[in-house]
């Protein structure tokens, strides 16, 4: 070989090492890019040339060529974030992007919704994965879009009772003798209920659109071991069958159920009776559907227990604890995000419910993944077909909300691998000199 072939090898070194370099520097420069994964440039030998001598032949080689820019898929660390909907992915997988023609993928875990309510990342392409309507979350995958509307509201079905009532009371008919809509032509107003029971308890019923009513129960001892109940609420609140309110005014009383309730000689509830209102009267909330509300005491008429607590001492007369199982609407105030990419959100009415589930794509070579820019992998056929699932399933990782994922370059090795490349240059421009050097001493030979 000749001395200008050490020219080309000292050349070849200085094109892998610029290579290299290059590399290091798009490293260094994304180090605080989200999602990042920092490049390697391989190398290998080029177009080794065949010698012979006098005891044999030999190779010499020509130099080195870039053999492949490899992307590096380790795991960076996580940060902390005020958004709940950005996401980072501990172990394997991608997200999933489109431009509406196109998927891709990345581990940038930066999102955020437009005003439609989709989930989009930060160059605005919509995250995939199933979404939710505030009842349940699809199987269809597309683009993820949170439910703008209202959840709607659950009708009270049931209101549980922990009372003491007591057992120092005098038999009274002071209620008895009350006229309520529902339960007569109605005259007796809300005060009236309430100055003439011997005991009352309230709470909030809601109807079938969610809107709450204020409802109160009445109790009077009607025997030794006996006592009746009576639930009322706002008569212009009720409606007849013709859509009328039963009072045009406020603060008088409707009737929407009454009963018995029957203790044995030592306090203890033995049995309980509710009839409503709506099987002799029709009424509703103005629209509604008809309500129908079980007072559970403790015991049904059956004598079965259930879950609520009443009893009869010579305390005062107490209310331990009252809830109802109904809801308002509510609007979503908040999300969070589970480890397998479940969206829940938090309602105003203080309901949680699931709104959508993130996508997560993982491939059989993920290696083949062609960069593009942007924190974004297109698909190609070395990665093989994308496989789109639930997080944590599959071999795919696990979802951490209100988290993002760094880079994971690595600055210290960097900084050595750069040291290292800028010893490289400079020893193979120093084999491009010295050549030059030699073929200098030739031509003054001449």
């Amino acid at each position: 070989m000749s001395l200008f072939s050490s020219l080309n090898v000292g050349a070849a070194g200085l094109g892998v090492t610029s290579t290299w370099m290059n590399v290091i520097g798009d490293n260094i420069a994304n180090l605080n890019t989200t999602g990042y994964k920092g490049g390697r440039a391989s190398f290998v030998d080029f177009l080794p040339q065949h010698v012979f001598g006098a005891n044999g032949g030999g190779q010499i080689g020509a130099g080195a060529a870039t053999s492949k820019i490899n992307t590096m898929l380790g795991q960076g660390s996580f940060e902390t974030t005020d958004n709940a909907l950005d996401m980072a992915i501990q172990g394997g997988g991608f997200f999933v992007v489109s431009d509406g023609t196109q998927d891709f993928y990345t581990r940038s875990g930066e999102f955020g919704y437009d005003d439609e309510g989709y989930v989009v990342s930060g160059n605005g392409m919509r995250v995939q994965g199933y979404s939710g309507d505030g009842v349940a979350v699809s199987a269809a995958l597309g683009d993820l879009k949170l439910p703008t509307a209202d959840v709607p509201g659950t009708p009270t079905a049931n209101i549980v009772l922990e009372t003491t009532l007591s057992a120092e009371e005098d038999v009274a008919t002071d209620v008895a003798g009350l006229d309520f809509y529902g339960s007569g032509t109605g005259a007796s107003t809300l005060v009236d209920a309430g100055t003439a029971a011997q005991f009352t308890s309230s709470t909030t019923i809601y109807d079938s659109r969610g809107v709450g009513h204020d409802v109160t129960v009445l109790y009077e001892r009607s025997g030794a071991n006996d006592w009746s109940w009576r639930a009322v609420v706002d008569a212009s609140e009720a409606y007849d069958s013709t859509g009328t309110q039963f009072s045009t005014d406020t603060g008088y009383a409707f009737e929407v159920a009454s009963g018995t309730l029957t203790f044995d000689t030592e306090g203890t509830l033995t049995g309980s009776t509710q009839t409503d209102t709506s099987s002799s009267t029709t009424w509703d909330f103005g629209g509604t559907d008809t309500p129908s509300v079980f007072f559970d005491f403790g015991l049904d008429s059956a004598g079965v227990a259930t879950d609520g607590v009443v009893s009869m001492s010579g305390e005062e007369s107490a209310l331990t604890a009252i809830a109802q199982d109904g809801t308002m609407s509510g609007q979503l105030t908040g999300i969070s995000v589970g480890t397998d990419g479940t969206l829940t959100g938090a309602y105003s009415n203080g309901e949680a419910v699931d709104i959508g589930r993130v996508g997560v794509a993982s491939f059989q070579a993920p290696q083949g993944l062609e960069r593009i820019g942007g924190a974004l992998f297109r698909a190609t056929p070395d990665a093989g077909q994308a496989a789109v699932g639930t997080a944590g399933t599959g071999g795919r990782g696990s979802i951490s909300g209100n988290s993002l994922e760094k880079s994971n370059v690595d600055l210290e090795g960097q900084f050595v691998s750069m040291i290292t490349a800028q010893r490289s240059y400079q020893a193979s421009s120093k084999v491009i000199s010295t050549a030059n050097d030699t073929l200098q001493t030739l031509m003054q030979l001449i």
